[in-house]
């Protein structure tokens, strides 16, 4: 009996390892016939580029801004065949974008006041004075700022700016 035992326990294991050999075998199987795959759809590709070659042509022009009369070859893209067709381009309407229904008729009206130690500070202030800064100060024009930061310190008494993210400097308030 013990014999029986030992021979069904290596009949198993043999067909454990042969169960195993298999699924490598069909793992190995797949992931080369997906290697092939890439690699055809690669030289496919590369064989579609290679039928098409550059077609080139030389024309001859005149050259009528001098008396003398020359010409020169220029190198000029052949025109296709009436054979080839080329796909129809459908002109699409652009779309407008859907209006934006407005919250409220008017638009609302925003300002900015620091107040600090009993002194007051305005967004339109402070702009002003940078714009004077701008053009009396560093002898530019008023359209050439594109973007102004100002970032107040009133422990300081000062605002500091930048303009057009190159150029700052401070105000003293």
């Amino acid at each position: 009996m013990a014999a029986k035992k030992g021979t069904k326990k290596a009949a198993e294991k043999v067909v454990e390892v042969k169960a195993t050999q298999t699924e490598e075998k069909a793992a190995e199987t797949k992931a080369l016939k997906k290697e092939e795959k890439a690699v055809k759809i690669e030289e496919e590709k590369v064989a579609k580029k290679a039928e098409k070659p550059a077609k080139i042509a030389i024309e001859t022009k005149k050259d009528a801004t001098k008396a003398i009369e020359t010409k020169a070859g220029v190198m000029v893209e052949s025109q296709p065949k009436k054979e080839e067709k080329k796909p129809e381009v459908k002109k699409v309407a652009a779309k407008k974008p859907a209006a934006k229904k407005a919250v409220s008729k008017t638009e609302l009206k925003t300002e900015m006041f620091l107040q600090f130690s009993g002194k007051e500070y305005g967004e339109k202030d402070l702009l002003q004075k940078v714009k004077e800064v701008w053009t009396k100060g560093l002898k530019k024009k008023v359209g050439e700022m594109k973007e102004v930061k100002i970032y107040l310190k009133p422990e300081e008494s000062a605002a500091y700016y930048v303009v057009n993210d190159d150029i700052s400097g401070k105000l003293d308030l």
